[in-house]
């Protein structure tokens, strides 16, 4: 095997094994923070 397919072994590993609550509300929480700001400037645009 090659570090190629090594590396695609260890990342499907990884995501089919599923994540935490924590990991997810993690990630939301960042994407919330992420986008929040430009919808508001948005909505505000619209105003």
């Amino acid at each position: 095997m090659n570090k190629n397919t090594l590396f695609l072994k260890n990342i499907a590993k990884y995501l089919y094994s599923g994540f935490t609550l924590a990991e997810v509300l993690v990630v939301i929480g960042v994407v919330a923070a992420l986008t929040m700001p430009t919808i508001i400037q948005n909505q505000q645009k619209k105003l």
